[in-house]
């Protein structure tokens, strides 16, 4: 297990997970988030390429509806 800060929350992940799988870990269901790792925002086509590491902080911002 890694521990990560997820929106400024405090978590214990698997080792070796791609965004994509820390998304369905974390229970995210829905699709089209913005993923940032060290404040770097990453490209939904690198999401499975890219590997989160032990002390990582991690932003997830889904999209907003409104008007």
């Amino acid at each position: 297990m890694i521990k990560v800060s997820v929106n400024g929350e405090l978590k214990e992940l698997n080792e070796d997970l791609n965004i994509k799988e820390m998304i369905v870990e974390l229970g995210y269901k829905k699709e089209g988030f913005a993923v940032a790792v060290n404040t770097t925002f990453i490209a939904i086509k690198t999401y499975e390429d890219t590997i989160i590491k032990e002390g990582d902080t991690i932003d997830i911002l889904a999209p907003v509806q409104g008007g």
